[in-house]
C-alpha cells in the first residue's frame, strides 16, 4: 500500500522522469558543450575554456542576431497584447455568434508554422503579392517585402504578430468573464463613462491575465525559429536573423557545435534575467481580486 503522502510524487515521476531526459539533460549538455568543440562526425570533444564565448563577442552576425530578436520581441510583444485585448472587448461587447468569433481568432494558433509561413510568403509577393496589390488600389507601389533589410524584419514581425494574438484573444475573454459585474452595475449607476469603466475597473482587475499574457508572449517570442528559416533564411544581409536561427545556422549549417551551443546559453540567460526581472518587478502591479 502506497504511502497517502508519497502518492503525489509517484504520479509526478513518470513526467518529471521525461521532463529530466528532453529538458534538463540536454540543457545541462549543451552548457558543457558550450566550452568545447564538439567533432559532430567523429564525437570527440576538446576542451576550448571561454573560446567558444570569445567567437561570439567577435562576431557580428551573432550581434545581428541579438539585436534583430529584441526588435522582435519589443513590438511583437506589446501589438499582440494590445490586440488580444482589444478584440476580446469587442466580442464580449456582441451578443451572438461569440463562439464562432473565439473560433476565428484561434485559428492562426493552430495552423501550421509551414502553412502560415508558405502562405505569408505569397503575399508578400512584389508583384502578385495580396498586400502589394491592395497598396496599388491607394496609389502606394509595395515594397519587396522579404528581400529588403528594411522591410524584411517587419515582414516577420507582422506573421508573428498575426499567428499569436488569438492565443491572447482567448486569454484575456476567459479573463473578462471572470470579472465581478457588481462593479459595472454600480458604475453604471453613478453614470460612469465607458472609458473610465475600462481603465479604472476593466483593465486594473485584468492585471493577473495581462501579467501571464506579458510573460508567456515574451518568452515565445525570443523562440521565433520557423518563420525565419521558411521566409528568409536569416537574410538579406543577417536583417533577420534572430538568435535561434543563428543557433541552428551554426550547428547544423557550419557544424560549429561549441559557438552554437555557448549561443544557446546566452539566449537562455537572458530569458531567465528577463523572467526573474518580470515575476519581481512587473508582478508588483499586479491587481489580484
Amino acid at each position: 500500500m502506497v504511502n497517502r503522502s508519497k502518492l503525489p510524487y509517484l504520479l509526478l515521476l513518470p513526467a518529471m522522469v521525461l521532463y529530466g531526459i528532453f529538458f534538463v539533460f540536454p540543457f545541462f549538455y549543451s552548457l558543457m558543450l558550450s566550452f568545447n568543440d564538439w567533432n559532430l562526425l567523429t564525437g570527440q570533444t576538446t576542451y576550448v575554456g571561454m573560446r567558444n564565448y570569445e567567437q561570439l563577442v567577435n562576431s557580428k552576425v551573432f550581434w545581428a542576431s541579438v539585436r534583430n530578436t529584441l526588435l522582435f520581441v519589443l513590438v511583437k510583444t506589446p501589438f499582440s497584447m494590445v490586440l488580444g485585448l482589444a478584440y476580446a472587448l469587442l466580442i464580449e461587447q456582441t451578443k451572438k455568434a461569440k463562439v464562432v468569433y473565439r473560433f476565428i481568432f484561434f485559428i492562426p494558433v493552430v495552423i501550421s508554422v509551414a502553412a502560415a509561413s508558405l502562405s505569408f510568403g505569397l503575399m508578400y509577393n512584389q508583384r502578385n503579392g495580396l498586400i502589394n496589390q491592395f497598396l496599388a488600389l491607394v496609389g502606394i507601389s509595395g515594397p519587396n517585402w522579404l528581400n529588403q533589410p528594411t522591410t524584411a524584419l517587419i515582414a516577420i514581425m507582422i506573421l508573428g504578430v498575426w499567428q499569436s494574438f488569438g492565443y491572447n484573444v482567448i486569454l484575456y475573454m476567459a479573463g473578462i468573464q471572470q470579472l465581478d459585474r457588481e462593479l459595472y452595475e454600480a458604475a453604471d449607476i453613478d453614470g460612469t463613462s465607458s472609458w473610465t469603466k475600462l481603465t479604472r475597473i476593466t483593465i486594473p482587475l485584468l492585471s493577473p491575465v495581462t501579467f501571464f499574457v506579458f510573460v508567456m508572449t515574451t518568452l515565445f517570442s525570443f523562440q521565433v525559429f520557423a518563420t525565419v528559416q521558411i521566409l528568409t533564411m536569416g537574410g538579406p544581409s543577417n536583417a533577420t536573423n534572430v538568435m535561434v536561427f543563428f543557433v541552428w545556422q551554426e550547428a547544423f549549417k557550419f557544424f560549429n557545435t561549441g559557438v552554437a551551443s555557448s549561443a544557446a546559453t546566452v539566449l537562455f540567460t537572458m530569458m531567465l534575467v528577463l523572467t526573474v526581472f518580470m515575476v519581481r518587478i512587473v508582478q508588483q502591479k499586479v491587481h489580484y481580486q
